[in-house]
């Protein structure tokens, strides 16, 4: 049975050859070309570090990049205040909560929590509560749809800067402007009924225009671009997108590991002379 094969001569190591030396060429497997196999180690922990550093420079960039980024924060969190502000006028009779006056979408939440399911059958059962609840539920259920999407939205700008950051915040833009479109136009037009009736609409509005503004900022943050300052990163003293170049270009190993050595000894060439007029 085959194990594994000598670093050296590449033979074949049965099972039963587990001692430290190569029962054909008598070398020492364990320590046989070591230091190029620390190197090999070395180099894919330095192209590891490359892009952990080039992905933690986008995220930083993503959000604190420039004005404009940091404005798309304050964008992202503002159109949640539309919903919480009490924007909403109305009155709510039996069998919601009674209530009358300025609410918000979660005032309504609290109203709508109180209703039983056997008061809910007996609204559908009747052609006008039926209508008004089918409105009043697909607009709710669009504004809270809406809130998570928004903070869904904040959450994935720390990928704005990735490959696919501009289609994903484009895609919840869009998303959020249907939204609070469907959820107004239903709100709006609530069927006349003698359980509730909506009268002063501005929260919607104001919703609206708050998601306009987000979405004209992130369109001019990708028309002009974010700045990204990656730190020159190296392996084995070759900078990273010169080693990588050189690996796609077919360059044996062996001619990598030579030119490694060469800059590593310019590196510390210049780092002595440094010190020396330090001194």
């Amino acid at each position: 049975m085959c194990m594994a094969q000598c670093p050296k001569c590449k033979n074949h190591l049965r099972l039963i050859d587990w001692k430290q030396h190569c029962p054909h060429c008598g070398a020492n497997i364990v320590l046989y070309d070591i230091q190029e196999r620390l190197m090999l180690d070395a180099d894919k922990a330095e192209l590891q570090y490359y892009y952990q550093h080039k992905k933690f420079e986008r995220m930083k960039a993503a959000f604190i990049g420039s004005k404009l980024a940091i404005a798309r924060i304050v964008t992202s969190i503002i159109p949640i205040l539309a919903i919480v502000v009490p924007f909403l006028n109305g009155t709510f009779k039996e069998p919601f909560a009674p209530f009358e006056g300025n609410f918000s979408l979660f005032t309504l939440l609290d109203i709508m929590e109180n209703i039983n399911t056997d008061s809910i059958l007996s609204l559908l059962d009747t052609p006008d509560g039926k209508s008004a609840m089918l409105y009043l539920l697909g607009s709710l259920v669009l504004f809270v749809l809406s809130i998570v999407t928004l903070l869904a939205r904040l959450i994935c700008l720390i990928m704005a800067c990735s490959p696919k950051g501009k289609i994903r915040n484009y895609t919840f833009d869009i998303s959020l402007l249907v939204m609070c479109i469907v959820g107004s136009v239903l709100l709006m037009f609530v069927p006349e009924n003698p359980y509730f009736e909506i009268n002063f609409i501005v929260a919607p509005f104001v919703y609206f225009v708050l998601l306009i503004v987000n979405f004209a900022i992130d369109i001019k943050i990708f028309k002009e671009g974010i700045e990204i300052n990656y730190e020159e990163c190296f392996v084995g003293g070759i900078p990273v997108e010169e080693y990588l170049q050189m690996q796609n270009d077919g360059v044996p190993q062996d001619e990598i590991r030579q030119e490694m050595y060469k800059r590593l000894a310019e590196i510390q060439e210049m780092k002595n002379k440094e010190d020396e007029k330090a001194k």
